[in-house]
């Protein structure tokens, strides 16, 4: 589906309303229309949307104010972009990185229990 520039600032006016005057009602629309999007990605990738979201919303967490949140936003973008523009251009560096940043994880044995 694709909008106008018109569509987009009528939407964009709407939230920035909604903001202002109900900010919980707010918080659920945008979260609705998160989900809603996400739910449009093949369902093969849609954990991984989600996964992805949460560690956004993490990291968003500590930003109150409207332009700082955005601001991390952006922020969030660029350092995904660059590492996006990494992995196009040097994949086999990338690959040989995360292979060398693995560890060996120690397995706990948990004795079952006797009956």
């Amino acid at each position: 589906m694709e909008f106008s520039d018109q569509d987009n600032q009528a939407f964009f006016e709407e939230l920035s309303q909604l903001y202002f005057q109900d900010q919980e009602q707010f918080e659920l629309r945008r979260k609705a229309l998160i989900e809603e999007t996400i739910q449009t990605f093949p369902e093969d990738f849609q954990k991984r949307a989600h996964g992805l979201q949460f560690t956004i919303e993490a990291r968003l967490q500590a930003y109150h104010d409207p332009i700082m949140r955005m601001n991390k936003m952006v922020e969030i973008f660029w350092e995904h972009f660059a590492n996006f523009q990494e992995v196009v251009n040097n994949p086999e560096k990338v690959m040989r990185e995360r292979q060398n940043a693995r560890r060996e994880a120690a397995v706990l044995p948990f004795p079952r229990p006797r009956h």
